[in-house]
């Protein structure tokens, strides 16, 4: 359920990331190359829109890879391919002894994110009309990931099966302006993620008082006029209900105390929510590991699993992952991280703000979706093309703290991406002032 509009000017843009019955119809027939597909159709004329910006009107001509020679600079439009020699298959992961493989990935420490080891044999590609070709020049692994459309300029290189990239070119940005003339009004919204429950009592319990804290802070800080909280997922511990091969298994073949486990975590979670909804409205986010599907993007947390919550003075809206919105004529985008840190995994040198700096410039939220994060199969559209670039894209579940500005076009526009890290492990909540757009965080530490 997409909720409705309740306070101020909050509007809910998320209506394109929720399946309509046209996508449903006949989808585990499909083949994923019809969401490529799709992609690259929707985005072709933007890439030619900026093609000419950045080339000229008439300066270049644009060609099928079949077309390309050796002694001419051309445009190619097509989808990057970042082929990965650490990268698991699904058939290693089956094949592995615990379900996992994770010998292709650097050792780090317990809980960071684990990331593909580098190897002299990772490369790029390039998929145009069919044809594949090994990219050169002037493009890095750094540049991109798998399942980015961009247009290259450039020709074929002395080696068969080789293009050499000049410039590559990105979609054309779409900004929607926010209003200056539009007063501000003197409000906060509020961010947290990952608050990970569990449903064992005595290994929650830090996370739930240091969750009531905040919400008695909220009655003693009235002045700050916060009045939204966005809840970004997993609100419930993955390893309660199962997100991967092994879990999934062992989920269709609950014991009883599983069952119950799972079912007290939705209580707390119901229970912690409900608490602050007299104070403030409340948006929860599914993420993976919440009971609803995993496949991108998310649909919402059905009401039912949240009865409680239902019946608050204010109103709890269960929405999409990615969740869009606008308030007060602002944007924003969240996603509760799968998609950054799936990004992260591929390249060492990124940060989250990075990854999602990368996702502003490839103008597609998850371009990774569905070849290494799962995804619906659509047919004829793809959900994750980012239409309308937010004022504040905003990722949960992160290692860290950040926040950067990105410039995204000649009049100044911006949009500032921040990172969050989980709420379980750092008891950190993010707030953004509308009034002067500044960002701040404040951890509510009450573990006993």
């Amino acid at each position: 359920m997409v909720g409705k509009e309740n306070s101020g000017s909050y509007r809910n843009l998320s209506e394109q990331f929720l399946l309509t019955q046209k996508d449903k119809k006949g989808a585990f027939n499909r083949q994923y190359f019809e969401l490529y597909d799709a992609r690259l159709k929707s985005l072709k004329g933007r890439i030619l829109e900026n093609a000419e910006n950045v080339l000229g009107k008439g300066n270049f001509e644009c060609v099928s890879l079949t077309d390309v020679t050796k002694t001419k600079d051309v445009l190619v439009i097509g989808m990057i391919l970042k082929k990965i020699a650490a990268k698991p298959s699904i058939l290693k992961t089956l094949l592995s002894e615990d379900k996992v493989a994770y010998e292709d990935y650097e050792d780090e420490e317990a809980g960071d994110l684990k990331r593909y080891t580098e190897n002299a044999e990772d490369h790029l590609e390039f998929e145009c009309d069919n044809q594949t070709v090994k990219l050169e020049g002037n493009i890095s692994m750094n540049d991109c990931a798998t399942g980015c459309c961009a247009g290259l300029f450039g020709k074929l290189g002395d080696e068969d099966g080789v293009f050499e990239v000049i410039r590559v070119i990105w979609p054309k940005i779409r900004v929607e302006p926010i209003d200056l003339k539009m007063k501000m009004r003197k409000s906060v919204i509020a961010f947290v993620s990952g608050l990970e429950l569990s449903g064992d009592l005595e290994e929650d319990n830090g996370t739930i008082s240091s969750f009531e804290y905040f919400g008695e802070w909220l009655k003693e800080e009235e002045e700050m006029n916060v009045e939204r909280l966005v809840v970004l997922g997993p609100s419930i511990d993955n390893n309660v209900v199962g997100c991967d091969v092994e879990s999934v298994v062992r989920t269709l073949t609950l014991s009883r105390q599983d069952k119950q486990m799972s079912t007290k975590a939705l209580t707390m979670l119901d229970k912690i929510i409900s608490s602050l909804t007299d104070q403030l409205d409340v948006d929860v986010s599914a993420g993976v590991g919440d009971p609803c599907s995993s496949l991108w993007p998310q649909p919402p947390i059905h009401r039912v699993c949240l009865p409680r919550s239902g019946m608050t003075k204010k109103q709890v809206n269960l929405v999409t992952n990615p969740y869009e919105f606008s308030l007060d004529g602002i944007r924003f985008l969240t996603t509760s991280g799968e998609n950054i840190d799936d990004l992260l995994k591929t390249c060492w040198k990124w940060k989250s703000v990075d990854a999602m700096e990368n996702c502003l410039k490839w103008q597609h939220i998850a371009p990774t979706c569905p070849d290494t994060l799962d995804g619906f199969p659509m047919a004829d559209r793809d959900p994750l093309i980012i239409s309308t670039t937010p004022r504040f894209m905003i990722c949960g579940n992160q290692s860290n703290c950040e926040v950067r500005n990105v410039a995204l076009d000649d009049r100044e526009n911006i949009c500032t991406c921040i990172s969050i890290p989980k709420f379980s492990k750092s008891r950190t909540i993010l707030f953004l002032n509308l009034e002067d757009l500044t960002v701040s965080w404040r951890v509510f530490q009450n573990d006993f």
